[in-house]
Order: C-alpha cells, then structure tokens, then sequence
C-alpha cells in the first residue's frame, strides 16, 4: 500500500477539469472549498492508473485507494464527486444507438452497512448530480424487494446497497455487475469485519477482474488493515488527520455513574442542558432504548427511537422527525452510530460505553457533523471502565471528568429510590463487614508477631548474662579487670 505525501497542499478550490454538471452540483450544495480528505481522495480517483487521463468519452478506470479520515470531514463527496464526473464521462454500454439491456447500465455499487447511511449517500449523490443523466438508487433489506428490481430494470448507473439485498437482487437475476467499473465500500473497517466479509466477498466475486475498488473509512484496525492488501491491488493510502480519533472539534465529558442512576443522572443532564433539539442517546441494545425512551416520554421529553428491530417506515419517520425538530431527542443503538448525518446534532450521549472502541469515534462524529461545534457526555459504570480505558487508548480524546449531578436524586422515582437505598445500605454493610474483617485481621497478625518476638528476646543467643564476642558461656567476674581474660598460649 502506497501512502500519499503527507506534506502536499490540500487544494482550496475543487479543480476546474471537473464535469460542468458536477461543478454544478457543488456550487447548489453549497461548498466552495474541498475538506482535506476531499482535496487529495478527487484528484487521485480521476488520475488513470497509469496516471495519464483517457480522452473523454472512453473507459478510463481509476486505480484501488483508501482513505481514511475522521468522521464528518466528508468522504461522502470525496467519492461522490470523482464517481460522478467518471461516469458522466464514460456513456453506458449501447449497440446500435439502443442499450441491449438497461441492467447493464449499472457501472458503480456503493457497499454501505445499514439502511439509513444507504439512503443517505443515495440522497447526497442525487443532489450532486441533480439535472444530468445519471441515475441513483438505494438497495437495503426489510423492504419489498420488488420495487427496487423494477427499478433496476428501468436501468440505474449508480447502486448504493447493503450487502445482503445486494445478493438477493443478483440472485434473483435483477442485477447484474458484468459492466461494473467502480466498487466503493463505505465504512471500510465495519464492511470488511468478519461479520460482511462473507456477503462483501460474495458480491465483488461477481464483479469483473481489475475493477477499481475504493474504500473509505474513519477507523480501519490493523487485522482490517491486513485484508485490504488481500482484496486490493497495489492500493494508494489517502490518510487526512489523526488516524482512529475523534474529530478535533468535538469536546468530550466523562461521569463515571452508577448503573442504576445513569437515567436519573441522564434526566438531570438535559434538564440542565440548554439545547432544545439535537441530542442522540447512543444505548447498547434495542431493550434499553425502550427503558431510556420511556423514561424521557414521562419526563415530557419528546423522543424518537431507532434501532434494529424497527420497521424501515418506522425508522424512516423518526429520523425524519428528529432531522426537522419535532423531537428533541434520538435514542438509538450503533445501527445509527455510522453515516446518520444531522447537521442540527449538537450533542452525544453515550448511555453506555460501545464494546469497540472504534464505535465510540463513530458516535460521537454525529455531533457537529461536518465542522460545526459539538460535545459528547460519556456514561462509564463501575462495570464498563474497562472498556472505557479502551477508547481512551485507541481515540486519544482530550476529556473532561464531570461528577453525578447533585439533584439526581430528584428524578428517581420512589420505588427506584428505595431499591437504590436498599442497595447503598446492603453495600455499606459489606463494606464495614470487610472492614471488620480486615481490622480483625491486623490485630491477629500484630499479636502473632508481637509473641514471635517475645519468644526470640528469651532464647539463649540473646542471654544478657553473656557478653558479646565471647566464645564460652561463662560469665566474666564484675571485679576482673581489663585484658585478665583467656588468653591464646602461644
């Protein structure tokens, strides 16, 4: 794998040879100037592998890159745009003035790992290529699958899907990767886990030899790091910013709290807090996203709930009632920790501590997404340190330690309040146990030592009657004076 210059100049402007209709979309998105990993990842995708461009109007294929960046800086355009133009570029397969088949019209799948990110690339590289020819469309599971075979037979450039309907839409012969150029694979580090590897494999064995492959990530372990030289070809590393760490602009709080006051403590926090929207609750399964929610609901907290056991409609109305405000918070598990972009989220709670430590980059990059200002509070139980210790190892975050809020007690209810109390006296009571124990302890061992030494002060060798440095075990005389000793004959 080849590395990028690490002190070449980011580019302060997108470059000018870019397709009219892309420069186009740029400038009605609203962006002026490429982000770091944006200026070096475009200009790499659109140079030929053999770094001469093709005329226009010819296949020209881009070598296999990586990139890797924090979270938020972007890399959705950073291979939106250079896919976009390429294929602007480069006319599907026709014969005779008329496609043989319009399936063969797919030339780009984008691999991402959940549904909503799926949505949400399909979406961003709508607007990019608002007004051309091109084509977008988004393949996720838990859905009919008949509509998006429909639409694939109407022909369809560019593919975002997850892995699995990827597979069933080729199985059922409704899509075909025999003219594919490009393969993207979005969230590198989870796409290529042990858990998509199978389906990720199964899909590009489909896809014809010498294809260009990207992937793009924020983290990408080492034993991920390994498999990329297996599935790419000479790749070209486009590294931007501190590798597996949060973005810079993010400020981090650390509580560390009880297990049974995390949600009085998480109530105190946002009635304390002034945002009145933008705040996602990150739990580590579906049930305690229930308990959280509801909790909040009682509280008059208007809440939204995301997780995988929700139908997509479901999900699909709660983003979208967060993303407009009607809900002040988001209470979710990791399945909307990677790609959900909100640009109103402000704050990350971290309900509980991620069993990877790469998770936690990913949660708290949705706050202040794409640069804006963003904070994340950090909920570590007496259980949970050690995974704690973790992301601090791997993330390197510059955090703050906050304490349980004082009125916490406030908003526990009366019966949890007595379980609560209950518990603190149970454990108050072990502790004094222990610590009886231990006194008693030191108090035998004291004794013991005290009479081991009683018993050496009476032995023989320490007979005050005998003086020291003699050999024999008669006293001397008190009258007897000095040197009238025993002396050595000669």
């Amino acid at each position: 794998m080849t590395a990028s210059p690490a002190n070449a100049a980011p580019a302060s402007t997108f470059p000018d040879t870019l397709h009219r209709l892309v420069l186009r979309g740029i400038a009605e998105m609203g962006f002026t100037a490429p982000t770091p990993i944006q200026a070096e990842f475009i200009p790499a995708a659109l140079a030929s592998v053999d770094g001469a461009d093709a005329p226009l109007g010819q296949e020209r294929i881009s070598r296999d890159l990586v990139g890797l960046a924090p979270t938020g800086t972007g890399k959705t355009l950073a291979y939106g745009i250079p896919l976009a133009d390429l294929l602007l570029r480069h006319k599907p397969v026709e014969t005779g003035g008329r496609r043989r088949d319009p399936r063969t019209r797919l030339r780009a799948l984008v691999l991402v790992p959940t549904r909503e990110l799926a949505q949400q690339v399909a979406e961003e590289i709508r607007n990019l290529t608002r007004g051309s020819l091109l084509r977008v469309t988004a393949l996720y599971g838990k859905v009919a699958i008949a509509p998006q075979a429909e639409a694939l037979k109407k022909g369809v450039d560019i593919a975002v899907a997850t892995p699995g309907r990827a597979r069933e839409l080729i199985e059922a012969d409704a899509m075909t990767l025999a003219h594919l150029l490009y393969v993207v694979c979005d969230e590198a580090d989870r796409m290529l886990d042990m858990g998509f590897l199978p389906q990720v494999d199964w899909v590009l064995s489909r896809a014809p030899e010498g294809r260009a492959k990207w992937l793009l990530s924020a983290t990408l372990p080492q034993q991920v790091e390994d498999l990329v030289h297996k599935k790419l070809d000479k790749p070209r590393k486009i590294a931007v910013g501190t590798r597996n760490a949060a973005a810079e602009h993010l400020a981090h709080r650390r509580m560390l709290v009880e297990e049974e006051l995390k949600t009085p403590a998480l109530l105190s926090l946002l009635a304390a807090e002034s945002l009145r929207r933008g705040i996602v609750i990150y739990c580590a399964s579906r049930r305690r996203t229930g308990w959280v929610a509801g909790a909040l609901r009682r509280h008059e907290i208007s809440t939204a709930v995301v997780h995988g056991d929700r139908s997509q409609l479901q999900r699909e109305k709660a983003l979208e009632s967060f993303a407009h405000g009607r809900c002040r918070v988001l209470v979710a598990t990791d399945v909307a920790a990677r790609g959900l972009h909100v640009p109103g989220i402000k704050l990350v709670v971290n309900y509980d501590v991620p069993v990877s430590p790469e998770e936690w980059i990913h949660r708290v990059g949705r706050a202040g997404h794409g640069g804006g200002e963003g904070s994340s509070v950090t909920f570590v139980s007496p259980e949970e340190r050690v995974r704690w210790e973790s992301v601090v190892q791997l993330a390197q975050p510059a955090w703050e330690a906050v304490s349980v809020p004082e009125d916490v007690g406030s908003f526990m209810r009366e019966r949890d309040k007595a379980l609560h109390e209950r518990a603190q006296a149970e454990q108050a009571e072990v502790l004094k146990a222990l610590e009886l124990k231990e006194k008693a302890e030191k108090e035998k061992a004291k004794r013991l030592k005290d009479a081991a030494r009683k018993r050496r002060m009476k032995s023989q060798r320490h007979d005050s009657k005998q003086l020291r440095g003699t050999k024999s075990n008669t006293p001397v005389p008190k009258d007897a004076k000095r040197g009238t000793g025993v002396k050595k004959l000669g």
